[in-house]
């Protein structure tokens, strides 16, 4: 989830997202960024566009294994 400001280049990533995984990155509940942490938020969806896998899979959580 985000909590922060919506921008052009945030709506231009959502659409990519959206078309390469098939949802929009807003809806994965596991990954969480502040209203602070645009910067980060932009950055790791270009990566996860990158790499074609979902935000929350950028960052795995080591109580998992």
């Amino acid at each position: 989830m985000y909590y922060g400001k919506m921008t052009k280049e945030l709506e231009k990533l959502y659409l990519e997202y959206e078309k390469v995984l098939g949802h929009r990155p807003d809806a994965c509940e596991d990954a969480e960024y502040g209203e602070d942490e645009y910067d980060e938020y932009i950055e790791d969806i270009k990566k996860a566009l990158k790499l074609k896998t979902a935000l929350p899979n950028l960052y795995p959580h080591d109580d998992e294994y």
